[in-house]
């Protein structure tokens, strides 16, 4: 199912429009910022109260203006028409588990940007919360299902949506990328982290393993080139604990919303686990390894059951080192900071130097694919 955009912000925030998408009577509204501290891209964010007849409280929404004018992740990633819009317009969403709830209510044309409007999960939202097996393992039955849908679907084969390519996923991050946002005079703190993470690197971690990892940095085309032998899918791109909001059930967690898709990526499944173990790992209730064998059992089930077994498990091993070898070529800079100074991941910092090692195994087993 398509969906069209309002075609001017007015629009999408007229009463009768939240009205129609609430299914509650909106009769004025109120907006107000919303700051999160989690959120680096630039993005705007407010809240949208909704009043009712009578003055009577209706739904709070969150509204998000993204531009590549004000948001560097659009412009370093080739985003020109806002992923996450692009994919509710063209019913991605509508595809995802039966257990995950739409994140985008409606969307309109904001200028030369795009504007969404969301449901208000701000008190659901995981960040920085410990997971639970159970709240793991459903974060991980999303992304397996999800991704063992969309394996090798034509309708990602032109692209769309405008994912991500491999090559984004694995420069946005890359001493480059952070140079030239800082020549644009973009003045938020993660350009400058992205050089000081990489600067450090040498210090944190053993020789071979930066005579790996600095040439991919600069350059991800090698192993560009690897991931394409493998087949590949649509993964959500930033899968983490800020990205992910619960719905709860009387007793336990029911569902899962999936917020923030503007990294959504055209790639190998285990990609997503990059990030996944690389921003989420001192909230995990388990091993890494564990996490990805569960991964693993639970992917290939998914793709039995869409009598999609015809792809066998024999390219699986070799995508997954490759895959996790990308995971620190992308996110490395960060966990070199947590695990020694910065105040992002300060309460676990031992946990992240014990995850150098971790990483470091992980970079060795993926150069030995690249030979």
């Amino acid at each position: 199912m398509e969906h069209s955009l309002y075609p001017e912000l007015e629009d999408l925030l007229s009463p009768a429009t939240l009205s129609r998408v609430t299914g509650k009577i909106v009769e004025t509204l109120e907006r107000h910022p919303l700051s999160a501290g989690f959120a680096h891209s630039g993005s705007g964010l407010e809240f949208v109260q909704c009043w009712g007849p009578g003055g009577v409280p209706g739904p709070r929404l969150v509204l998000k203006r993204v531009s590549r004018e004000w948001d560097w992740l659009m412009r370093v990633t080739g985003d020109t028409r806002c992923r996450s819009v692009s994919l509710w317009s063209l019913g991605f969403f509508d595809q995802l588990p039966p257990w995950c709830e739409p994140p985008v209510l409606a969307c309109s044309r904001d200028g030369e940007g795009r504007a969404l409007l969301m449901r208000d999960f701000s008190g659901a939202v995981m960040t920085n919360r410990p997971f639970t097996e159970e709240i793991n393992r459903l974060f991980l039955d999303t992304a397996a299902a999800m991704h063992a849908r969309f394996l090798d679907d034509p309708s990602l084969a032109g692209n769309e949506p405008g994912l991500c390519s491999l090559k984004e996923v694995y420069g946005m991050f890359s001493p480059a990328t952070a140079r030239e946002e800082i020549a644009r005079g973009h003045d938020g703190e993660i350009p400058s982290r992205i050089l000081e993470g990489w600067e450090m690197a040498r210090d944190h971690l053993p020789a071979d393993v930066m005579d790996v990892v600095e040439p991919l940095v600069c350059d991800p085309a090698p192993l560009c080139r690897a991931l394409q032998a493998f087949p590949f899918t649509l993964i959500h791109g930033d899968y983490r604990h800020s990205n992910f909001a619960l719905t709860p059930g009387p007793d336990t967690p029911r569902g899962v919303v999936l917020l923030d898709w503007q990294l959504a990526a055209h790639a190998p499944p285990a990609v997503e686990l990059g990030r996944y173990l690389g921003a989420n790992s001192p909230l995990l209730p388990e091993s890494k390894d564990a996490a990805l064998s569960y991964y693993r059992e639970r992917f290939f089930s998914e793709l039995k059951g869409r009598d999609r077994s015809g792809h066998g498990r024999s390219w699986w091993e070799a995508q997954e080192d490759l895959a996790l070898l990308g995971g620190f070529v992308q996110d490395g800079w960060a966990i070199v900071l947590k695990a020694t100074h910065w105040h992002v991941g300060s309460r676990d910092r031992e946990h992240w130097r014990a995850d150098l090692s971790w990483w470091a195994d992980r970079v060795r087993r993926g150069a030995e694919r690249l030979r």
